[in-house]
């Protein structure tokens, strides 16, 4: 498991710096609701969460100092473009920072940022994607990393920019419909392992047994709650935004944990 926890640590902190630059890039280029003290503050913060992702990414390698030689791969290795996208996504993240002062140059540095960022967690995905272990091999890996990018970030804006600017976003539409869809993502996966290979039976078994599992699922359920009511009541709170975002990194950070604890290989 302590293998496992670097990789743990790195696509999760990874997805959530990349959700959290989408929604900043959202808010800052089209809809002009973050101040530059704001703006700068949340880069900040986005570039230190990468940084620590790669650092404990590196410990993962058996040879870290010979990291650069997976970048000659790049044409056959899901891993190696997930070594170029996510340091390419930061550099951007960075000259979105210092260089994208217009409307038109915010939008062409956070274009292509986020796109260098999508594409980070569509290699990341892909990299499980493997039929040795049938757990991971189905669109649902992709789908769910990509969930994590889209529950972590938005809400982690919403938290700084309260910070920063004492602002309270309301998401709660948006954050509704993605807590359903990874509620209904991880049905459709237990489903799908269910009636899969005899390894896949054995980690939906392994998921099913699990408390962590249990303690996910209630966790999304309850951020769902909360969503719901902030779009009943039409706002939102920084208490709501603080108890969301507790549920939301205890949901993904659990379910990171199982998705690498339960896959049987055949």
């Amino acid at each position: 498991m302590e293998h496992s926890m670097t990789l743990v640590v790195f696509t999760f902190l990874s997805q959530m710096a990349i959700g959290a630059f989408a929604t900043l890039f959202y808010l800052d280029a089209f809809k002009e609701k973050v101040s530059s003290r704001s703006s700068m503050m949340n880069l900040l913060v986005i570039l230190v969460v990468s940084l620590i992702a790669v650092i404990v990414s590196v410990f993962h390698l058996g040879h870290p100092f010979a990291a650069y030689r997976a970048i000659l791969n790049i044409g056959e290795s899901w891993l190696t473009r997930e070594i170029v996208f996510f340091p390419a996504f930061m550099l951007f993240v960075f000259l979105y920072g210092f260089y994208a002062k217009t409307k038109h140059q915010k939008r062409t540095f956070g274009w292509i940022t986020t796109i260098l960022g999508a594409l980070t967690i569509y290699s990341t995905g892909m990299i499980y994607t493997i039929p040795a272990v049938p757990a991971w091999n189905s669109g649902t890996t992709v789908a769910a990393f990509f969930a994590t990018a889209l529950l972590l970030g938005p809400v982690l804006i919403q938290f700084m920019m309260y910070v920063t600017d004492k602002k309270v976003v309301n998401f709660s539409l948006y954050t509704t419909i993605v807590v359903a869809f990874a509620i209904l993502l991880n049905i459709i996966n237990f489903t799908i392992l269910k009636g899969g290979l005899p390894a896949a039976i054995d980690s939906a078994s392994i998921l099913i047994a699990s408390p962590l599992y249990w303690v996910k699922m209630i966790a999304l359920l309850a951020a769902l709650v909360l969503a719901g009511y902030g779009l009943v009541k039409r706002k939102s709170s920084f208490s709501v935004v603080s108890i969301t975002f507790t549920c939301f990194i205890v949901a993904e950070f659990l379910g990171r944990l199982l998705f690498y604890s339960s896959g049987v290989h055949l």
